[in-house]
């Protein structure tokens, strides 16, 4: 049995009239995704048919789609009535007892939508923050989406794992890590993430006070050397052994700690990998309290010593596109882009528009001419070591990979799918999942200066309001506020980051966060707990009911609804859309919540409540499975 009425419904309509096109002779094909339901009529589904064959026919559009109705076997079509011409239209009537039976069925068992068992593997990498600081709103964002995303992907059928790449080889760690060599005698106190998050601020000051006193004594360097004493005196106040510890820190002692910690130096192997490894540990506390894990962490560092760059440069080497410069080492995207589709198609180019920017002095503007992969010292930069990771994913028997990573790395991206297109493998086996930042309303961040919100702080703010939210509208009895407040501020803050576009800026404000009437994740958990007491309430629900009683234009429209759900997680997987099914989750929950206060379920008369519990069932099985894929908690009581 399918997963999919609706959608079953709908491909084998499309295909039947495909099948009617093609008998007249005319090539023209519609998609299921193109049957849609009458604006006018709750049980008709039509296309368009007359209006695309018309002119070819040189027929009225009416007496076109009358020719294909004629060729049309109605017994092929899953759920069919009738077909109905009209207005250019076929139109398919469905046989609704049929449809709806079949609708509530799978989603009262939780099978609504579900895919079938693929074997093939899927990788998601998200988060993949670098290790210097707690987790803040904006990297909450990926955790949310990239967890989200492997669930959906889960769901419609694919092994799924999902991977964090630890970036402990960059030059953010190195700076941490010489911080953290001139205190090694202190020990962690608090969240061990925040407390390093303070040593890589004081660090950073220290360094960029030292780096501006040598350039220059200009009014604007005064201002910028204040800003980051500022930041000294702040960091003072809440840890003053860190800032007594950290006077003195030069470029040159950060450089030359990275570049043997690239090399596989024991010792400093063993500083590295304390700092990176305890910021870590605080970063899986917190995305583990949000119900977000992983199957894997990915080093940089291992990359580097397990020869995975270098066998990516001599892939590189053996393709003719790579360069150098001294010890800095180059992609020679330039010629790449001139002489091969491949490249020119990742980057959205035809051979012309690279002639004609080349000409006009704007190529480098779209596609910089050279990709670097290492610094001029011969150290790697994360570009090179993202090359090497890339290579790595390919041999690890996942036939394709999301990357989460922040819209501004869309060119980054490209480079690097660029790069495995070189080496000889499929660049499409790479996608970007990019995503926009987060805006807290009236609050400039900065992780260099541990000026942030981190999700932890979040998280403890979200839970607060949501205990005076419960206590004031005597919501839930005293014993369970702890255990519930957790969930629901888990629920409002993972909502809130999911539920906008990814492609969009999320403006984050609490009274949005917490509405309780619409479109946040408490409304939505509180709607699937308004279902389940419902049932709780009945005793018994029952496994046979007479579907056709469930003909209220707002129960029509629940049963609907719930049949859109396996079609709305397939579009937010296919068009990397999470926020697709918060969306779906809201809107359902609202109509739910319609149907309740205009329609009696508990005190309906016998056949009427029947029908309307295994309605019910339906919807909180439909809310259930919405509140998995998005990460939020199921409630059964608020």
């Amino acid at each position: 049995m399918t997963t999919d009425p609706i959608g079953l419904m709908k491909s084998s309509f499309a295909e039947e009239v495909n099948r009617g096109i093609a008998d007249i002779g005319v090539d023209v094909r519609f998609n299921w995704l193109q049957v849609s339901p009458s604006p006018r009529e709750r049980d008709l589904f039509g296309l368009p048919v007359g209006f695309k064959l018309a002119k070819k026919l040189s027929m009225a559009p009416e007496d076109a789609a009358r020719a294909v109705s004629e060729r049309i076997d109605r017994s092929k079509i899953a759920y069919s009535d009738d077909i109905i011409v009209e207005d250019g239209y076929i139109n398919l009537k469905v046989d609704r007892v049929r449809l709806f039976r079949d609708i509530l069925k799978l989603a009262g068992e939780e099978m609504l939508g579900r895919g079938e068992t693929k074997h093939e593997t899927i990788m998601v990498e998200h988060t993949s923050v670098n290790p210097v600081h707690p987790l803040h709103v904006g990297s909450g964002r990926n955790a949310v989406i990239g967890d989200s995303f492997a669930r959906i992907l889960k769901f419609l059928g694919w092994n799924v794992r999902r991977h964090y790449l630890v970036n402990d080889c960059n030059l953010q760690v190195a700076i941490l890590a010489a911080g953290r060599s001139l205190i090694k005698d202190l020990s962690p106190t608090g969240k061990v993430d925040h407390w390093y998050g303070l040593v890589y601020a004081m660090a950073n000051a220290v360094l960029e006070i030292r780096k501006l006193r040598e350039e220059s004594s200009e009014e604007y360097i005064e201002e910028e050397i204040r800003d980051w004493e500022d930041t000294i005196e702040r960091i003072r106040k809440v840890a003053p052994e860190i800032a007594k510890g950290i006077t003195e820190l030069s470029e040159e002692k950060v450089m030359d700690l990275l570049k043997r910690y690239q090399k596989g130096e024991e010792d400093v192997k063993i500083l590295f990998r304390e700092v990176a490894g305890s910021v870590l540990r605080g970063f899986t506390e917190t995305l583990s309290r949000m119900g977000i894990t992983y199957d894997q962490f990915d080093w940089e560092s291992e990359l580097i010593w397990e020869s995975w760059v270098n066998k990516a440069l001599s892939k590189l080497e053996e393709s003719g596109y790579l360069g150098r410069e001294g010890n800095a080492i180059y992609v020679d995207l330039r010629r790449a882009l001139k002489e091969r589709e491949d490249i020119r198609n990742i980057f959205g180019l035809s051979y012309d528009d690279v002639i004609r920017l080349e000409r006009e002095g704007k190529l480098d503007e779209v596609v910089p001419s050279k990709f670097y992969l290492t610094r001029s010292d011969g150290t790697w930069l994360y570009t090179g070591t993202d090359v090497a990771y890339s290579l790595y994913k390919t041999e690890m028997g996942v036939s394709r990979c999301y990357n989460v990573i922040a819209t501004e790395q869309t060119l980054e991206q490209k480079e690097v799918r660029a790069s495995l297109s070189l080496m000889g493998y499929d660049p499409d086996f790479l996608v970007h999942l990019a995503y926009e930042m987060v805006n807290l309303i009236g609050i400039k961040m900065s992780g260099r200066r541990a000026k942030y919100i981190t999700l932890d702080d979040l998280l403890n703010e979200a839970k607060e309001k949501v205990k005076e939210i419960l206590k004031e509208r005597d919501l839930t009895s005293n014993d369970l506020i702890e255990e519930i407040s957790e969930k629901v501020a888990i629920g409002a803050l993972k909502y809130a980051l999911i539920s906008v576009s990814p492609t969009k800026v999320v403006q984050f404000r609490w009274e949005r966060v917490l509405d309780l009437e619409a479109n946040s994740g408490p409304f939505v958990q509180y709607s699937y707990t308004r279902a389940y007491s419902i049932l709780q309430k009945a005793g018994s629900i029952p496994r046979d009911f007479d579907v056709s009683l469930l003909n209220s234009e707002i129960e029509m429209a629940l049963v609907y609804k719930l049949g859109e759900f396996p079609e709305k997680v397939y579009s937010a997987y296919a068009l990397l859309r999470p926020d697709l099914i918060s969306q779906y989750a809201n809107d359902l929950a609202s109509l739910f919540n319609r149907f309740y206060e205009s329609h009696p379920v508990l005190s309906a008369p016998n056949g009427y409540r029947d029908a309307r519990l295994g309605l019910v069932l339906g919807v909180k099985g439909v809310l259930g499975l919405a509140l998995d894929l998005i990460g939020i908690p199921r409630l059964e009581k608020m």
